[in-house]
């Protein structure tokens, strides 16, 4: 029933906008395929202006709507296996998470059109009305304050254009999917002054997981508004409600290690029917880009955003060690997994965050200056009550019999609420020097201002880089880069009182230091661009548990990542494209007084390999025929820093994977069909973990199809 009425929808839609098509598509004919990936004359919006990536300081990687739509995927870590130096983090192998540069990125890393998206809770991001998702590799405190030090990724919002257009699609799939999706786009008025356009996205889907399923409605309306030609005012909001049953990691022992029983990849931790974990939320967003042009030499650019986040969760379980016979709880793997109960929780977030910037541009002794100067805003207000109860022997679930139908026990089941506020003011400046066309410069400072709970922070971050043209086309870069992160929830020991009591203090933010290489290519008349790049990452500051006054902690962490780098897209023959990324990553501890100096930090592969092939005939009858071919690979990797032994031998390696992706597809008359097979050789791996008691297992072979109609 559910499949008909989106099918009866998308094609009521589709008729209802055949009249107001903008321009007809000759029969037969086809959008030529471009490459795929980065245009490195086009800035990013991230970058704050109008400077070409080729001529950025840093590494950065691009993947567009189309390249999302080409893959089939729905998720940010699916849409980002062609970023060189991305590999999947965890957050309970629910929201997305991700590892930039060896270093977790799961939190705080998202951005949307330039500002901050999520406060530190985790969350999925709708792609469906997403034009362009940007990767900045490495510490962007420079522009952005407070982020982590492996890098940051900014979603660019589809805005209205100037063409009239409609593009439904419907699809279906593994676990019974049934998704809608609607992309409008119009002129309001005559003058083509007002500008319009609306994305919508229904979707419905159980797991492969037992007991687990996701539903989403999502709403992004978006006005533009040119009241001439040097000002422009977009507005843009978003509604999103899920109301999802979200799965739970596994054990390690009986999946990844041996144990008593081994476990399915389908096992579920939390129960059924009436018992069944509930994760819903209610987010909106309204804000604006407004942009103005006073002369060649001056232009002042301002973006806003509020957003109202509701949640709630409840009976949300969490494996936690073994019960044994006598109903006691155990290390040693039994037959019979512990419990975390997680529940209820309910919370109220309220962000507000505002960027406002000038540019410019001016020449003084043949160097030209392209200078940015800003200063932007952003406070998190919450308020929550968090229950649950956290002695695993409450909940025990056989492995072999699990009973799913059986009422929890909530009895002990205790709770409190709580709240917090959390600002940060920043102010930078940037200078972007060009010497004619064959070198830049490029010096930016930023200083930050961040208080949360009462503590405070603050911090300078500075950015040099300079790149050197080799060719045409071809730029080699080297920049030096500072990250800043508060630790605004953590307290050291300052001193004591007079019962010897320990007295608690601030503890200095994080601070982060990259050292990077690099060239990036886009040679005239070549259908060929990438980029190349080496770098060495430090984290400093890095709080670790006190091991005398065990609710203090102490700054004496320090960690470190290396790698290299490799992109490239290239298109060898008219409707042919090919993406490939490579990444060595080394990332390890290098100073702490818990973790083992020398062990490889969690979830980072040293070798990471995407790439993705797309082809399509371009004449004859086959016209509009097309395929697409994706493998990723990822070597084994460290599940759990906690359980590095100290002699530096890794207890938990999860082990390497290789996936295959493929694809038909066929596009003609405005009319488009689309299937893809995700892990085509049913792989069964573990692309991430959160410790021994939290593996996340591989999605196995699944499918997807979907009709879309363009008028």
């Amino acid at each position: 029933m559910k499949t008909f009425a989106l099918l009866s929808l998308a094609v009521s839609a589709a008729a209802t906008a055949s009249n107001a098509r903008a321009q007809e598509t000759e029969p037969g004919s086809q959008d030529p395929i471009l490459v795929t990936g980065m245009h490195l004359e086009a800035p990013v919006v991230a970058g704050k202006t109008a400077i070409p990536t080729l001529e950025t300081p840093q590494a950065i990687s691009v993947v567009s709507a189309n390249d999302i739509e080409a893959r089939g995927v729905t998720r940010l870590s699916e849409a980002l296996r062609t970023v060189a130096g991305v590999s999947r983090s965890t957050t309970y192998g629910f929201y997305d998470a991700y590892t930039i540069r060896g270093f977790d990125a799961a939190y705080g890393s998202v951005y949307l059109d330039g500002l901050v998206n999520e406060a530190g809770v985790g969350f999925n991001q709708e792609l469906s009305a997403v034009e362009q998702v940007e990767v900045l590799k490495g510490p962007s405190s420079m522009l952005f304050g407070q982020a982590p030090l492996g890098g940051l990724i900014n979603l660019v919002s589809k805005r209205p254009r100037e063409d009239a257009f409609l593009k439904v699609t419907a699809s279906t799939g593994s676990w019974n999917l049934m998704e809608s999706t609607v992309d409008a786009n119009a002129l309001l008025n005559a003058a083509g002054t007002l500008l319009g356009r609306i994305n919508l996205t229904y979707r419905d889907a159980d797991s492969f997981v037992r007991n687990a399923g996701i539903n989403r409605i999502f709403v992004a309306p978006a006005i533009t508004w040119r009241p001439g030609p040097d000002t422009t005012l977009t507005v843009l909001s978003r509604y999103q409600r899920d109301h999802d049953s979200p799965i739970s990691p596994i054990p390690a022992y009986g999946t990844v290690l041996p144990g008593i029983v081994s476990i399915p990849d389908d096992f579920a931790i939390n129960n059924a029917g009436s018992q069944r974990v509930v994760n819903n939320r209610d987010r909106i967003q309204a804000g604006y880009i407004f942009d103005h042009r006073f002369s060649e030499a001056l232009n002042f650019s301002q973006t806003l955003r509020y957003t109202r986040r509701k949640e709630y969760w409840n009976r949300w379980m969490f494996a936690a060690g073994f019960i044994d016979a006598d109903g006691n709880y155990s290390d040693e793997p039994t037959d019979t997994i512990g419990r975390y109960f997680y529940g209820p929780y309910n919370a109220t977030d309220k962000d507000f965050a505002v960027d406002s910037r000038f540019t410019g541009k001016f020449r003084i002794g043949g160097i030209t200056h392209e200078w940015l100067g800003g200063i932007d805003y952003r406070q998190n207000r919450s308020t929550y009550f968090s229950a649950g109860d956290y002695d695993s022997t409450h909940f025990p679930l056989n492995i072999a019999n699990p009973d799913y139908d059986e009422v929890y026990d909530t009895s002990f089941v205790q709770g409190a609420p709580g709240g917090s506020k959390a600002h940060q003011t920043g102010i930078y400046l940037q200078d972007h020097l060009k010497f004619g066309d064959f070198a830049t410069l490029t010096l930016g400072g930023r200083y930050d201002w961040a208080e949360a709970s009462g503590q405070k922070d603050d911090a300078f971050s500075p950015r040099i880089g300079a790149t050197v043209k080799l060719a045409t086309g071809v730029n080699a870069y080297a920049s030096w880069s500072k990250s800043f992160l508060p630790q605004l929830y953590s307290q050291q020991v300052v001193g004591f009182d007079a019962d010897g009591n320990p007295i608690g203090g601030p503890v200095p933010p994080e601070r982060g230091k990259n050292i990077e290489l690099g060239v990036k290519f886009a040679p005239d008349g070549a259908r060929l661009s990438g980029s190349l790049a080496i770098y060495q990452l430090t984290r400093q500051n890095v709080t670790t548990s006190d091991p005398v006054y065990l609710d203090f902690s102490v700054v004496t962490g320090e960690q470190r990542a290396r790698g290299v780098e490799a992109e490239m897209q290239w298109q060898p023959i008219n409707g042919l494209s090919l993406n490939f990324a490579y990444t060595f990553t080394d990332a390890m501890v290098t100073k702490d007084n818990f973790f083992s100096v020398g062990a490889p930090l969690s979830n980072v592969p040293r070798h990471n390999i995407g790439a993705f092939a797309q082809y399509e005939v371009q004449d004859g009858p086959l016209a509009g025929l097309g395929a697409t071919l994706g493998v990723s690979y990822n070597s084994r990797r460290n599940g759990d820093i906690y359980s590095v032994n100290p002699d530096g031998s890794v207890l938990l390696w999860l082990p390497a994977y290789t996936l295959v992706d493929a694809g038909l597809t066929y596009r003609g008359d405005g009319w488009g069909l689309q299937l893809t097979v995700a892990n085509l050789f049913d792989e069964r791996y573990f692309p991430d973990t959160g410790g021994i008691d939290r593996v996340t297992p591989g999605n196995p072979r699944n499918w997807r199809l979907t009709l879309s109609r363009t008028f």
